[in-house]
């Protein structure tokens, strides 16, 4: 085992500045040569103290400018253009006109790196987070991990490609996101109370079998009983 000082972010690791014990190989072999990490000389500990202020200068500096482009992103209004499915086409031998229209594969976290990117914001797709997939027009969120623990979120659209008006555009995918998901939650509702009224009605049935079958057997025994003393006069 080994001790490094992180130069920056490293998932389920440490952020920059941290002083962490890893296996030989894993910091030999990959972190101090990828720039992510410096070794922790233990020679004297005054060397070590020196190593880990230069690091804490590092994490300050870091997340200063983490701090100024977590302020950019929160201000970005990101639209993305992608190419839309064509509709399906009903029994009437007419397009099914879909207001929540499907895309041509998704979109992905390489994607807003990218347009982060040309904000001038560098940050690993790999720090990127979206909750679901993108695979319809809509608004949607990332979660976007900066360097010194700072984190924030993104809100983008994704519209048709080659969309004429684009605000226009903007504002009916999200009101077609809306409805949908209204709709979903409304017919999970409805799927819920089913399933209910199904299983009340089993137990209904259940307990009027068991009455029944126990109704039958009192009923039988009964008659065994008149049987019996029939026999005996």
């Amino acid at each position: 085992m080994m001790k490094i000082i992180l130069q920056e972010d490293v998932a389920n690791l440490g952020v920059v500045g941290d002083l962490v014990t890893v296996r030989d190989g894993y910091g030999r072999n990959y972190l101090i040569p990828q720039g992510k990490a410096v070794f922790a000389s233990v020679r004297s500990m005054k060397e070590l103290e020196h190593q880990k202020r230069l690091a804490a200068h590092k994490r300050q500096l870091a997340t200063a400018e983490a701090e100024t482009a977590k302020g950019v992103i929160q201000k970005l209004s990101v639209t993305m253009q992608a190419r839309v499915a064509p509709p399906q086409i009903g029994e009437d031998g007419k397009p099914i006109i879909e207001k929540l229209q499907k895309l041509f594969g998704t979109i992905t976290n390489r994607d807003i790196a990218r347009v982060l990117a040309d904000s001038k914001i560098k940050v690993d797709a790999r720090r990127i987070t979206v909750k679901e997939n993108i695979r319809t027009v809509g608004r949607y969120t990332a979660r976007v991990r900066l360097d010194g623990g700072v984190e924030t979120d993104l809100s983008f659209w994704v519209i048709p490609e080659g969309a004429a008006d684009v605000e226009a555009e903007k504002k009916r995918v999200e009101a077609a996101q809306e409805s949908f998901k209204k709709e979903q939650a409304e017919a999970a509702v409805a799927a819920a109370a089913a399933a209910a009224a199904l299983a009340a009605q089993a137990e209904v049935e259940a307990k009027a079998r068991a009455e029944a079958r126990k109704k039958a057997e009192e009923e039988e025994a009964k008659a065994t009983e008149e049987r019996m003393a029939q026999d005996g006069l």
